[in-house]
């Protein structure tokens, strides 16, 4: 059986902004792996808690802190990445 391998692109800005917590950057990360070449995506947050091994409030803090930064904008439940 062949593995799939899913790559993302990351912003670097994303990467560089010391106001940015940790685990925000690491749910951008995540959802780059998602996105298509619109930079559009909808992972569940249960599908991001799983991966990233944490809680959905968490990633729910973490997707509040990318919309405010304007990293990500969120249309129903589509996210849209810088």
């Amino acid at each position: 059986m062949s593995k799939i391998f899913r790559f993302g692109i990351v912003n670097k800005d994303v990467l560089t902004d010391p106001e940015l917590s940790l685990t925000a950057k690491a749910v951008y990360s995540m959802l780059s792996t998602y996105a298509n070449k619109n930079r559009m995506c909808y992972p569940s947050v249960k599908t991001l808690a799983d991966i990233g091994g944490c809680s959905c409030s968490t990633i729910d803090r973490a997707i509040k802190e990318l919309k405010i930064k304007n990293y990500i904008k969120r249309d129903g439940r589509k996210l849209f990445l810088s």
